[in-house]
């Protein structure tokens, strides 16, 4: 896997594959850009993809230690990385991946033809257009899920995993998939914080004009529900898909199906 030089003290690795329009895909945390290949080795007869490790994930660094960071250094490094290529044809991302991709188009120093989040988990945004309550209720168990960890709960992860999979679906991933997301739980906490950091308003939602599709699983939690309908309702044009037997894992679980939707868009967006 190739990495970039950013500044002196920061590196970016990443997949690259095949040839055509490009298409980034974004992976959800605690991962990497392995997470994508089901969905890549589908993409790259027609597209270049390039898959980037978020920071923490393989090569790529963390934020500097000890500074209280959003999701925007995550946000810096795949704008150096994409600096003089060609204008993605599609940025897309998968849970916190969705989150850094949204701010990406955000921030518009890269200029995507088309914008596509997979279950973004950009909790935040709850309150920034005005659900209180979903974005309260959704807050105390991410709490609850860090002063876990921090206490020195060994499975504090498995909070994490059950909100947003179902109840039970920790204990019943193969051993190895477990013992992953038991190792990397601090770097998905540092996603989380991060993710709590970000800030969102009805106006930048609203001046958003990137082309936006928002995809979610019909069997995903409410608040998955509410963010992705808080989404298409105030980024104009957006457009909602749901894909009915799908849980958060639906970029692994429904890979044809989400390449199709990531080609779909691309061909839309030319």
């Amino acid at each position: 896997m190739p990495a970039l030089t950013v500044g002196e003290r920061d590196a970016i690795a990443y997949d690259d594959i095949g040839r055509g329009p490009l298409v980034v895909l974004i992976h959800g945390s605690p991962g990497s850009a392995r997470g994508w290949q089901p969905v890549a080795r589908q993409l790259e007869s027609r597209f270049r993809v390039i898959s980037p490790n978020l920071p923490g994930y393989g090569a790529t660094t963390r934020p500097p230690p000890g500074l209280p960071s959003d999701s925007s250094h995550a946000a810096r490094l795949i704008e150096s990385l994409l600096d003089g290529l060609a204008r993605p044809a599609v940025l897309a991302g998968h849970s916190y991946g969705g989150v850094v991709a949204l701010l990406l188009a955000l921030r518009g120093v890269v200029k995507p033809g088309a914008l596509v989040l997979f279950e973004p988990v950009a909790v935040p945004l709850l309150a920034a257009v005005g659900d209180k309550q979903g974005f309260a209720s959704a807050q105390a168990l991410f709490d609850d899920y860090r002063t876990s960890f921090e206490a020195g709960d060994p499975l504090a992860v498995r909070k994490m995993v059950d909100y947003w999979f179902g109840a039970g679906a920790f204990d019943q991933m193969p051993a190895a998939t477990r013992e992953y997301l038991v190792s990397y739980t601090s770097n998905n906490v540092d996603d989380v914080n991060a993710t709590f950091r970000d800030t969102y308003s009805i106006e930048a939602l609203r001046g958003l004009t990137v082309p936006t599709v928002v995809v979610y699983g019909g069997r995903s939690p409410d608040t998955m529900v509410k963010i992705v309908h808080a989404i298409a309702r105030h980024v104009p044009g957006a457009r909602l898909e749901r894909i009915d037997d799908a849980t958060h894992a639906l970029t692994t679980t429904h890979a044809e199906l989400v390449a199709q939707m990531i080609a779909a868009t691309a061909t839309r967006s030319a």
